[in-house]
């Protein structure tokens, strides 16, 4: 199978996966069900970790693509491994969200195989900005889980599910509004790097986006008045002829 349509396959079935993800961790299903959902969603992992490998290997520098998609990796984990760890902790429901959350981060790369998207990208940074979006994401998601794992078993909490914690996260990042207090000392060491995590990223991210428009402009003003792009937009205007464009660069490159 051609890499295109290995990534085409992955595209097709990346849907199908995160929907079943979803019904495992909001319905109840029978073991049997589950067991599907669990043999499905290994195939479709497997599927991305031989596409992950194969992309690597073609890479002429495989350091430097690994560090540029190492959160693929993260993506890459079985719901099963979630499940089983979440059935020994009793918190079963929140791990496969958890594990579905991340699953996410595996697939980003069908997206960028867009060319619109791609060229959007890198006038926005590129790489940099994914990273820092990818590493927001990354905390608020881990420790949304961690905050929920402090306040769901204490009678006074008002966090009582993973989607409360997410929430309650996602707002003490942004800082735009307050959500209910930690009632637990765990709970309140997580809420503290909630805090310092959104400020740290959202200001890299910020100055990365800014640092990725400007060089953008650097460069647009810089080809601007490049002599060779000039003809070739003159020949496309039908302002010049072929034998003259030709005639022209040659004495550029004298």
């Amino acid at each position: 199978m051609t890499t295109k349509k290995t990534d085409r396959l992955i595209g097709l079935l990346s849907l199908p996966d995160i929907i079943v993800l979803i019904v495992l961790s909001t319905s109840s299903l029978t073991g049997s069900e589950k067991i599907a959902i669990y043999f499905f969603d290994t195939l479709f992992v497997a599927l991305i970790a031989f596409s992950f490998s194969r992309r690597m290997k073609e890479s002429q520098e495989r350091r430097k693509y690994l560090i540029h998609n190492w959160y693929e990796l993260v993506g890459m984990i079985p719901i099963v491994v979630f499940a089983l760890s979440g059935q020994s902790t009793n918190t079963y429901v929140e791990s496969v969200t958890l594990g579905t959350l991340l699953r996410l981060l595996a697939i980003i790369y069908v997206i960028k195989l867009s060319r619109t998207i791609e060229a959007k990208s890198r006038i926005l940074g590129g790489h940099a900005v994914l990273h820092a979006f990818i590493s927001f994401f990354l905390a608020l998601v881990v420790l949304s889980f961690l905050f929920y794992s402090a306040e769901h078993s204490t009678p006074n909490s008002e966090i009582t599910t993973m989607g409360d914690a997410l929430w309650w996260t996602i707002q003490t990042a942004s800082t735009s509004t307050f959500g209910p207090n930690a009632v637990t000392g765990e709970g309140r060491i997580v809420g503290s790097i909630v805090m310092l995590v959104g400020i740290g990223i959202t200001s890299t991210f910020i100055s990365t986006l800014a640092a990725g428009l400007t060089r953008s402009r650097i460069k647009e003003a810089s080809n601007e008045n490049d002599p060779k792009l000039i003809l070739k937009i003159r020949l496309a205007k039908g302002e010049i002829t072929k034998e003259s464009y030709l005639e022209l660069l040659r004495l550029l490159s004298e």
